[in-house]
């Protein structure tokens, strides 16, 4: 059997050495050598009789462990007589198993034995001691069994808890009104401080206002939770039975204050740790602003950064910077070791991580829009199929403002991920693409399309406007003419008279424009005669739009 338990507790790979030890070691060792385990010690048990701790049971009797002890006599006692007193309970000397020990009688019936195993050996107690203290509580908890069934006794007890609620209830309007009249009057003399206060460039005014006015509402719920622990207190003590739970609540409350006493002082250096370290980094964080809005506004030149970034820069120095704040402080703030912070800041932790991964993907193609100047606040550009003025660049998304005057928010992913048209970083620029015949002469088309961009305002003279054939397809001409403009916000406006002043130009000289395409040549050229220019509902005002539509208006005439 030795072999056996030797070979299921070591791993296979010893195998071979655990089963030459199994042999040898029965026939070297003594034939009366034997494993005696250390026995444990049985756990304590207390006997509680009308809600009062009588005695504590530690030892082991004639095979009873300590609960079935104090299982036991708690029922011997209560079914003691109601008028039974402590000075009917006598005390012999008694001897159990050898060990020394007393017995408590009740008119010579044993109802309970403490033996030197029961005795506290941290605190040094004697027979005499523990017999002395089980006969005042067992005294006291006779009494309250007696007392409870006593009119008078619980009479005035419950007449002493109704006039004790009625005075609670006064004492909790008389806080409550008087907390809201000294919260009022101190509404009409908002601000409290009067003169500036500036720490670091922080007005602390408001702050010094708020826990003022957070102070009087902590002191008004406490006055309210002290007349309440009073009010229950003092009535748990006018029962007999309860009387016991009075003085636990007293001591737990007595036991919380003095623990949060000394947590608060030991908490005291890492808090004005973690003061310092806020109040450096806010002082951080407004000389960072200060610079920024300093390049922002153009006093301030550094090559690495434009003034129109500057703000999107200062938000991301704050972000890192309180974030480096935040790590430095973490030690300091107080519980931070505990295996329940550790638990609530892995929580929080993974719920950031889980959540932030777009985030930070924003973020990081926010560092390359903002670093690499791809978009400045005023341009004009164009992203997919949104076009429009670009109205900021942020460390999350860029804003753009349509020709229709709408926002759109781009995010910065998708300014990282797809091509951007900008318009303006190298001149605002406008362009139209037509598509002729091969019966046109391509001379009198690049006249036409120059006349075109001449006769349509806000088009630059100078660069002045070139035209290029872009593709010679099978049955037309793709002509390409470009044009620069002088008000860049007007650019949608003056495509729009651009494309108004070559279709004008074409009808005028008689230009069949091939747009859309056709597969094979009409038999007449497709042209809108001047006569019909202004044909209804046409605006007549736009008549005057051409040197060709002021003529044919003064033939009419």
């Amino acid at each position: 059997m030795r072999s056996r338990l030797v070979l299921g507790q070591l791993r296979w790979k010893y195998l071979i050495g655990a089963l030459a030890i199994s042999i040898l070691v029965p026939c070297l060792a003594p034939a009366d050598e034997t494993h005696n385990p250390q026995p444990s010690s049985p756990p304590e048990a207390t006997i509680s009789f009308w809600n009062r701790d009588i005695a504590t049971l530690r030892g082991t009797i004639a095979g009873a462990d300590p609960d079935v002890r104090a299982e036991k006599v708690v029922e011997r006692l209560n079914d003691l007589p109601l008028d039974a007193k402590a000075k009917d309970i006598t005390t012999l000397p008694f001897s159990v198993d050898g060990k020394d020990g007393i017995a408590f009688t009740y008119h010579g019936k044993i109802l309970f034995y403490l033996g030197t195993d029961d005795l506290d050996k941290e605190t040094g107690q004697t027979l005499a001691d523990l017999q002395e203290s089980t006969l005042r509580h067992l005294d006291d908890a006779l009494q309250a069994r007696y007392a409870e069934r006593s009119w008078p006794v619980i009479r005035s007890a419950l007449l002493f808890t109704f006039t004790g609620l009625v005075l609670f209830a006064i004492v909790l309007v008389l806080i409550l009104k008087a907390n809201s009249h000294l919260q009022a009057i101190l509404h009409r003399h908002a601000p409290l401080i009067r003169t500036p206060l500036q720490l670091f460039g922080i007005d602390l005014r408001p702050p010094i206002d708020a826990i003022v006015y957070g102070l009087v509402r902590v002191v008004a719920w406490i006055l309210i939770i002290s007349a309440l622990y009073s009010w229950t207190t003092l009535s748990l003590a006018r029962f007999p039975y309860t009387a016991p739970w009075a003085d636990q609540v007293g001591d737990y409350v007595f036991y919380l204050f003095q623990q949060w006493g000394r947590s608060a002082v030991h908490s005291l250096p890492g808090l004005v740790a973690v003061l310092l370290i806020v109040l450096i980094t806010r002082w951080v964080v407004r000389v960072g602003r200060a610079f920024f809005q300093q390049v922002a506004i153009g006093r301030i030149g550094v090559s690495w950064l434009d003034p129109e970034f500057a703000g999107a820069a200062e938000r991301i120095f704050a972000a890192v910077i309180w974030i480096f704040a935040a790590v430095v402080a973490y030690p300091y703030i107080p519980g931070s070791g505990t295996d329940a912070f550790k638990g609530i800041s892995v929580f929080l932790g993974l719920m950031i991580s889980l959540g932030s991964t777009g985030i930070i993907n924003q973020v990081m193609s926010g560092l390359f829009v903002v670093f690499s100047r791809a978009l400045k606040p005023g341009e004009w550009v164009q992203i997919n199929d949104i076009e429009g003025e670009v109205l900021e660049v942020g460390l999350l998304a860029g804003k753009i403002r349509s020709p229709e005057g709408q926002e759109i928010t781009v995010p910065n992913s998708v300014l990282v991920s797809t091509s951007t048209k900008n318009f303006t970083r190298l001149g605002m620029s406008i362009s139209a693409t037509v598509t002729i015949g091969y019966d046109a002469p391509w001379r009198q088309v690049e006249g036409l399309l120059l006349l075109a961009a001449d006769r349509t305002s806000n088009v630059r003279k100078q660069p002045q406007p070139f035209v290029r054939q872009r593709q010679l397809s099978d049955f037309y001409v793709n002509y390409l003419l470009v044009a620069r403009i002088e008000n860049e916000k007007l650019r949608l406006e003056t495509l729009s008279k651009l494309h108004a002043q070559i279709q004008d130009a074409f009808n005028e000289y008689g230009v069949q424009i091939m747009s859309p395409h056709y597969m094979t040549q009409p038999e007449g050229v497709v042209i809108v005669p001047a006569s019909k220019w202004h044909a209804a509902p046409a605006n007549g005002a736009s008549q005057e739009s051409s040197p060709a539509g002021k003529a044919h208006a003064a033939v009419d005439k």
